[in-house]
């Protein structure tokens, strides 16, 4: 009875996770689609939106997630869920504003069309903070905290499934609903987008009400007591405190694998592959997919390789891995024959096998050395760091945009992996040592 019971908890924590997820992915891929809609033919607009959403999440979300070391759990999710329904909310409004608009003729500069678009950057930002905030809160807390550390690979792996699958399965769904067109509603498939978003929060918040009803023992935690200082102040010393764990190490490490265009998924080498190599649209859809595909694998590999040389080896392992596959990947890049531009493809698919399964040796890693008091806090300068990352990344791109400077961006991600496997690597004999 007690082992069902522990099961059905389990079951809500995941199935709570495709609520939140599903939705944000549609979301992901609808929202560029419908700022093209907006602006045709505009890509930076794209690009600058994507800007101020990691800008602002590296600015506040260790403040948000500081909350979650100050109040229990329960009321930690309810405020998460709040932010990322607002958020969704402001964009609704804005799109479902805009879509009574003609909008070739819209003048973005009047009043009416710059308070759009403030409520639909506004609503993007909340919705981000949001969405990064209850990952913080149900994987980096109440998953360490409810879950027995012999069965936290196999768990964490089956969070990061959840993830994969619905990463490939949501812009399938939000591709179809984004067909639904009307004449005087030309925004109706975003629209429905984010009412699909709206209304997953209700049971969403449903089974996190069912899980702390079936665990009442996670509602108490301790809580790390702070003098009241200005936010500056509060930033700079949350910085200090971050760096001064060890385990910080282990993240920065993490997040220097965020600096790097060798992703199916990033947009950096979908245009260069798109305008430099002359790749068919079905074809980069393809390996795209794929790239979701050797992500799965890993989840699968994660927990038997755990098991057999430890969390510390297999972490050591996946990062080795991937800095192989990146680094025959650049050999592959240099010689730009057909054959090789194959190989060049494959081994990037490859290599997500290496990152996917170092993910999730790091955070279970973060889930087992960072105390109960601080895990809100630390865990959001470490989600602060993957978005610095991707800031220098797109800083990398407007500095190299043309296509023959690819080759440069290339070497800077295969640097940045060797970076985090010396990183690791010192931690490991830091922690050994």
């Amino acid at each position: 009875m007690e082992g069902k019971l522990k099961l059905s908890f389990k079951n809500r924590l995941l199935l709570g996770r495709i609520l939140t997820r599903s939705g944000d992915q549609a979301w992901d891929f609808a929202v560029p689609i419908a700022i093209l809609k907006l602006f045709p033919g505009e890509l930076q607009y794209a690009a600058f939106y994507y800007f101020i959403i990691k800008l602002f999440n590296v600015i506040f979300l260790p403040r948000a997630t500081a909350l979650i070391d100050k109040i229990d759990r329960f009321n930690a999710a309810k405020f998460g869920i709040m932010i990322q329904l607002l958020g969704v909310i402001l964009c609704l409004t804005s799109l479902a504003k805009v879509s009574f608009i003609n909008i070739p003729n819209m003048n973005w500069l009047s009043i009416s069309g710059v308070v759009i678009l403030v409520i639909f950057v506004s609503g993007g930002i909340l919705s981000s903070v949001g969405s990064s905030f209850m990952d913080i809160s149900i994987a980096n807390d109440i998953v360490p905290s409810s879950v027995d550390t012999n069965e936290l690979p196999e768990f964490n792996a089956k969070l990061r499934q959840v993830d994969l699958l619905t990463e490939l399965l949501s812009p399938i769904i939000a591709g179809f609903l984004l067909s639904f067109e009307l004449n005087k509603f030309a925004l109706f498939g975003f629209v429905l987008i984010a009412m699909w978003n709206v209304l997953s929060f209700f049971p969403e918040f449903w089974l996190l009400k069912m899980v702390f009803k079936s665990r009442p023992d996670l509602l108490g935690k301790k809580f790390e007591v702070k003098v009241p200082s200005s936010f500056i102040v509060n930033l700079v010393n949350g910085w200090r405190s971050f760096f001064k764990k060890p385990i910080a190490i282990v993240a920065l490490a993490y997040a220097c694998l965020w600096l790097s265009v060798l992703s199916p998924h990033g947009i950096l080498l979908t245009g260069f592959l798109k305008d430099g190599w002359q790749l068919p649209e079905w074809g980069i859809g393809t390996f795209r997919g794929l790239g979701g595909f050797f992500g799965l694998s890993a989840t699968f590999l994660f927990p038997r390789l755990v098991k057999k040389i430890g969390l510390v080896g297999g972490c050591r392992a996946f990062l080795l891995f991937q800095l192989i596959t990146v680094s025959l990947a650049l050999m592959c890049f240099l010689r730009g024959s057909i054959g090789y531009q194959i190989a060049f493809l494959v081994l990037i698919l490859l290599s997500r096998v290496g990152l996917y399964g170092f993910s999730l040796g790091e955070m279970q890693l973060r889930q087992l050395k960072i105390p109960e008091s601080v895990r809100g806090s630390f865990n959001g300068f470490a989600t602060a760091l993957t978005g610095i990352a991707t800031i220098g990344l797109y800083g990398f791109g407007a500095l190299l945009p043309s296509t023959s400077d690819f080759i440069f961006l290339v070497v800077v991600s295969v640097m940045m992996v060797f970076v985090s496997f010396v990183l690791f690597e010192s931690w490991v004999k830091r922690r050994m040592f």
